[in-house]
C-alpha cells in the first residue's frame, strides 16, 4: 500500500497530521520568541541572559520526549 507523504512522517513520529502541524508550530513560535529575545540581548547584553538557551533546551527536551513516544 502506498503511503501517503502527508501522514508518513507523523506517524512515524506517534502523531496526526494535525497533530504534527501544531506540534511544528508550537516549536516555531518558540524558536520565534527565541530569536528575539537573542536580538535584544545583543544589543542590551543585561537583558534575557539565559531567555534563549532556557528555550533551546526546552525544546530539546519536548522534542527528545515526544521521539521515545513513538
Amino acid at each position: 500500500m502506498r503511503q501517503n507523504a502527508f501522514t508518513k512522517h507523523p506517524k512515524e513520529v506517534g502523531l496526526s497530521y494535525f497533530g504534527h502541524f501544531f506540534f511544528a508550530w508550537s516549536v516555531i513560535f518558540k524558536l520565534i520568541k527565541g530569536v528575539i529575545c537573542c536580538s535584544i540581548h545583543s544589543v542590551f547584553p543585561f537583558l534575557f541572559t539565559n531567555t534563549t538557551s532556557a528555550i533551546i533546551k526546552g525544546l530539546y527536551d519536548k522534542i527528545d520526549d515526544r521521539k521515545s513516544l513513538g
